[in-house]
């Protein structure tokens, strides 16, 4: 991605709850009444460093890779982009874990339930219907498809050893593409798997989750709170350069598209 890329989306989620915050403040004020006082929570502030983190990785292992491809026998840009590659698998699996952290902390707070903190658990909990609060089933059961897989990825590197390697074989469309190669074969990639379309699809996964997640707020917010939000009602937040990388990756690599989604370059869209 370019530095001087612009992202406006409205399915930001540490956004979403900070303005949050703001409204119920205003809320309290017009009533004469105290501030909320509501702090950001602990997994909240975990979220925006998570998020930072891997926007960093993204940026650093694909400017690796680019050096690569235009160098073969640059191999410091070669095992760079491997140690980046395992990182993103890494912080990806740590940022959806402490996704289930927040949806633990609002449930707890608000309906005293006692959810996992793990999103493994909170999707095999969504497999067994009525057993998540609030019909959040359907938020996380549509996870299924690609988070297996990179908790696999990801399992691999941690408790078996694994130390994936990164190929250039000829994809479907006759072009040469980088794939992943694991020596153990425990993970061996699909048929012409494009490795950046991979963690691309990761990231329009995860983007995906979330829209599902602050659709499913507005109405419960609404309940526990007494206001909630609507789509076309939440702010825009613009993320620039480096911090817009998760959904410039599920836009251009994961093919993630949504009406909210604004993305301009040098200033134009």
């Amino acid at each position: 991605m370019t530095i001087n890329m612009r992202i406006m989306h409205k399915n930001c989620l540490s956004a979403y709850l900070g303005d949050l915050k703001m409204a119920m403040d205003v809320y309290a004020r017009a009533a004469g009444k105290p501030s909320s006082r509501l702090g950001i929570p602990q997994p909240l502030q975990s979220l925006m460093r998570h998020e930072n983190n891997l926007c960093l990785m993204l940026w650093h292992f694909d400017e690796c890779l680019k050096q690569f491809e235009e160098n073969r026998n640059d191999f410091g840009a070669y095992a760079e982009a491997m140690a980046f590659l395992d990182v993103i698998y890494l912080i990806s699996r740590m940022l959806l874990d402490v996704v289930a952290g927040v949806v633990k902390h609002y449930y707890k707070c608000n309906d005293k339930c006692d959810l996992p903190k793990s999103f493994n658990e909170m999707l095999k909990w969504s497999a067994k219907k009525g057993k998540l609060p609030d019909n959040l089933d359907a938020v996380f059961s549509g996870c299924e498809t690609w988070f297996r897989e990179l908790r696999t990825r990801r399992d691999n590197i941690v408790h078996h050893y694994e130390t994936y390697f990164i190929v250039f074989e000829q994809n479907s469309k006759g072009r040469k593409t980088p794939m992943q190669f694991s020596p153990l074969n425990q993970t061996p990639a699909m048929n012409n798997e494009d490795l950046r379309a991979y963690i691309g699809g990761v990231m329009a996964g995860y983007q995906r989750f979330i829209d599902a997640l602050l659709n499913h707020w507005d109405t419960t917010f609404q309940r526990w709170y007494g206001f909630g939000r609507s789509p076309n009602s939440r702010a825009s937040t613009i993320l620039e350069g480096r911090r817009a990388n998760i959904l410039w990756w599920a836009y251009q690599y994961g093919g993630y598209r949504h009406d909210n989604l604004v993305i301009e370059f040098g200033g134009n869209p």
